[in-house]
């Protein structure tokens, strides 16, 4: 009989060590993307505490309604929008669908595009001296023409597909595809987009400022 019990206790160490295992895999593969301007993680949370050392503006992107309980009180967001907290503001761990976005503190040096033209058709939700947050979109068939951004992160939200009308005559299957959920860190750039799709463009743009003179 002790012998069962035994087999049974080493059976469930065994399968709590996995569990543990597995969930720590899940928290050191949070980090969607890390480049030495900005840590992206996805439905987990690292940066709540106020003050670190290393990262300073923290923004929540949500992918599904969620529920931030915070320094700044509760805040409740829907698919699409954002919670931005600054270097001395907290918030708790969150359970659901979004990103996690942590400014570095010391990032190298910004670089520009060659030229400036804001762009036109997009909805400023947040600025400060850092960076803006503007909701991307564009209907579906419409064109937004030459503008500029700087370095950026983009949240995708609609599984839509874009080209730069003034390249690419020939549009190829599978190519400038929007993937819902996904983020992309992008240079500079300044381009024309044409929405190719049956639906509206919808982003979350979050773009370092830059010095630069509107044309």
């Amino acid at each position: 009989m002790k012998k069962v019990v035994l087999i049974i206790l080493l059976f469930l160490l065994i399968m709590n060590q996995g569990k543990a295992q597995q969930a720590l895999a899940v928290q050191v593969n949070a980090a969607v993307l890390d480049n030495p301007y900005l840590q992206v993680n996805q439905n987990s949370t690292f940066f709540t505490a106020a003050n670190s050392a290393t990262i300073g503006t923290r923004i929540i992107a949500a992918l599904d309604t969620l529920i931030i309980k915070s320094s700044k009180g509760n805040i409740t967001l829907k698919r699409g929008q954002v919670a931005v907290f600054l270097q001395n503001e907290s918030y708790q761990a969150l359970t659901g669908q979004f990103f996690e976005i942590g400014f570095k503190i010391n990032h190298p040096p910004l670089t520009v595009p060659e030229q400036w033209v804001e762009p036109q058709k997009n909805t400023v939700v947040y600025d400060d001296a850092q960076f803006r947050i503007f909701e991307e979109r564009l209907e579906a068939g419409d064109t937004r023409e030459l503008h500029s951004h700087a370095q950026r992160l983009v949240v995708r939200l609609n599984n839509v597909q874009l080209t730069d009308p003034r390249f690419h005559k020939e549009i190829k299957a599978g190519t400038g595809i929007q993937v819902p959920n996904t983020v992309k860190f992008a240079e500079p750039i300044v381009h024309a987009v044409k929405n190719l799709s049956n639906i509206p463009l919808f982003n979350i743009v979050i773009e370092f400022k830059i010095p630069h003179q509107v044309s």
